[in-house]
């Protein structure tokens, strides 16, 4: 399974981007079973917001910095962190 997180704006409006699959990160597959992306809320509108764009083996979702909570959280910042 492969996931990629794109970052964006923000302030400064840097992009980042990673992904990881589940191949070489044995812990990735627990936490995409924790997460559901049909129930992600829309982002909504804060100026200066990092915005998430999540993409799980072809699913898709954009989430909000202010709506990042939970296992999805935990599944953002843990692709972000190995990013390759």
């Amino acid at each position: 399974m492969k996931v990629t997180v794109v970052r964006s704006g923000g302030f400064a409006g840097i992009e980042q981007r990673a992904e990881s699959d589940s191949v070489r990160d044995p812990l990735l597959a627990r936490l995409v079973d924790r997460v559901d992306l049909e129930r992600v809320p829309p982002p909504g509108r804060i100026p200066d917001q990092f915005l998430y764009e999540i993409d799980i083996d072809g699913d898709h979702a954009t989430v909000g910095e202010a709506q990042l909570h939970g296992p999805l959280r935990e599944l953002v910042h843990h692709v972000l962190g190995h990013a390759r």
